[in-house]
This record gives C-alpha cells, structure tokens and sequence, in this order.
C-alpha cells in the first residue's frame, strides 16, 4: 500500500454547482492524491455513495480513508458497478483532497480496481464505462443518459457565460451562499433547477401522450417530474412558481420544444452560476438522432438583467432502455454526514 500521494493538478477549476447540493469549500479542488489499499466499507446510498479504503497515512500508519463518491442513479448511468468497489477488492483511488487535512473525507474521482479496470467514480472522470446504445427508440420516448463529454463540456460553457456587471454581483453572491462551509448550500436532499437537472449523466424517462410529456429525472436520490402541457399555447396568466416551472410544448417536425417559465426564486447557483429569478426563462429543443440511439438536447436559457444575452448549451444523450429507477432515496442523513 502506498502512502497518500499528490498525482497532479487538475487542468481547470470544477464549478460549484457540479458538486449537486455538496460543498466545494470542502476540497482542493487544484490537485488530486492516490488512494490506495483494500475496501472496507461500501454504503451504496443518496446523496453520494461513500466508501472506505483501509491505506496509510502520511506518518506511514494505516489509516481508514473515506471516499465521497457519485450518486447512485450517477453511478450506474455511468456504468459503476457496485461490486467492483465492494468489501476486500484492492483499489487504487484518484480523489481531491479535504481542505481540512489529508486524513479527512476525500472526494472520488476515479478508481482503478485488482483487475486492472479503470472506473468513474464522479463526472469529473469524464469517463464512462457504459455499455454504448444499441437499441434504437422509436422517438423521444424511452430512458435516457446525459453523455459524461455533455455534462463536461456544458459545465465549462456555463461558467464561461457573458453576464452584466449585475450578473456579476449576483454570481459571486450565489457562489459565496453555495461554497459557504456551513451554509445553506450544504449537503441537503432538494431538488435541482432546470437545466441544471438535465446535464448530470443519470437516468431520465421520457412519457409522451396526446396532451402532455413528462419528463421523471432521477438525481441524488431526488425523482423530480416535469409536465409539459401539448394542449396549451400560452402560459396562465397566473401561476404558482415551482422549482421546475411551468412547461408548455409543441411539435417541430418529431422535435420537441419547450417553452418554461414561472420558476420559483432560488439563491443556489443554476447552471450559469446565477440565483433564479421569476423571470427566468427556458426554451428546449429535444431531437431523435438519425440513429435512433441518442437525443440532441439543446436549451436556451435567459436571465434578464444578469446575462448579457441568452446562453445556449447542447448536448447528447444515449437511448438506455436497460436502466430503470434506482429506488435509492436522498437520505438526509447521509448528506448531513457528508458536508
């Protein structure tokens, strides 16, 4: 077993938001260490998984190291199987380091297991081990997964999106709220803002009937639900704000877009690292591929005020009719452990 090393620097920082209801204050977010030794602990559970890898320590002691890793619907969506890091399998762990010290819990990047497999252990990975889509859709109905180079590239355009100098302000407010230590931004089972919700790479099915689409995505142990109502044309001209907002949708050709408003005013960074305003506003387009094994997501979002014009992302996600729900709920008491 080797000691807690440095491995190197990470080529960019990682945003915030990314962490999903997690505090980034809590690592080093610059460097990455190698873990290695035997699994002696598993707990297969929402918010994060957590193992517990039995290595040694700077001083050269054994030491048991916790290992913060990816939501369980994350985890199989990118092809992590549970019994690869079960209890007595050898590994070799690439996490970022706590900033409280290098015995404290670490956040998993990667690991590498006795037979050589290499496996994400987060999105950050940029690795997937899934099998690739073979099982063609009839249309945009069915059970689908984000692609890992989606959620990177989505992630790095959105930090990179114009604001104001309001924005701005805003932005280093938002951040400061979510990275707070022990702030409201940590370690809590809520329920994430559109689009934020649809780059994570974990399971969403898609319902379509006459008269409305439903959209169930599955993130930390939180099943959210979108309708979207075919029927109408316009948005009431009274609504109650919700996390997900108020969806209406038409057919372009077999795509479907998406109009949104009506979201409920949040400080948690979206996906541009911006609060969510009442005005806030989302157009998405979803598109059956030609091959008929993947969906072009694109979305258009605007903050009046704070972006300096509407940004637009893209991204693609694989036909996976094989995974279903993972019936692993967000367990307060998990996240509370894991600030």
């Amino acid at each position: 077993m080797r000691r807690l090393s440095v491995a190197c620097v990470l080529a960019t920082a990682l945003a915030p938001p990314s962490f999903a209801h997690h505090s980034a204050a809590a690592y080093d977010r610059t460097k990455l260490v190698t873990v290695e030794g035997t699994v002696t602990a598993l707990a297969w559970k929402n918010p994060h998984v957590s193992m517990t890898v039995e290595t040694q320590g700077p001083d050269g002691a054994q030491l048991r190291q916790e290992i913060e890793v990816m939501s369980v619907a994350q985890a199989r969506g990118l092809g992590l199987r549970r019994e690869a890091i079960s209890p007595g399998q050898h590994v070799v762990v690439r996490a970022m380091p706590s900033r409280r010290g290098p015995t404290e819990r670490a956040f998993g990047i990667s690991v590498t297991t006795s037979d050589g497999a290499v496996m994400p252990l987060s999105s950050f990975a940029r690795l997937s081990t899934a099998p690739a889509p073979v099982v063609e859709a009839r249309g945009i109905a069915g059970r689908w997964v984000p692609t890992v180079e989606s959620f990177a590239a989505d992630v790095a355009a959105a930090a990179a999106a114009p604001v104001t100098e309001a924005g701005r302000v805003a932005r280093a407010e938002a951040l400061r709220w979510y990275t707070a230590p022990d702030g409201a931004g940590v370690g809590i089972c809520t329920p994430l803002i559109p689009p934020l919700l649809h780059v994570f790479p974990d399971l969403r099915t898609i319902e379509v009937s006459t008269t409305r689409v439903v959209i169930r995505s599955e993130t930390n142990g939180m099943m959210q639900e979108r309708v979207v109502h075919l029927d109408r044309t316009s948005h009431p001209a009274s609504l109650a704000p919700t996390t997900e907002g108020h969806s209406i949708g038409r057919w372009d050709a077999e795509s479907l877009v998406i109009d949104t408003v009506g979201f409920a005013p949040s400080k948690a960074p979206d996906l541009v690292l911006l609060p969510t305003l009442p005005d806030t506003h989302l157009v998405e387009k979803l598109t059956l591929a030609p091959d008929r094994r993947h969906l072009e997501y694109e979305f258009t979002i605007d903050v009046p005020g704070y972006l300096t014009e509407p940004a637009t992302f893209r991204a693609t996600w694989d036909h996976r009719p094989e995974l279903g729900p993972s019936n692993e709920v967000c367990d307060p008491e998990t996240a509370q452990r894991q600030k």
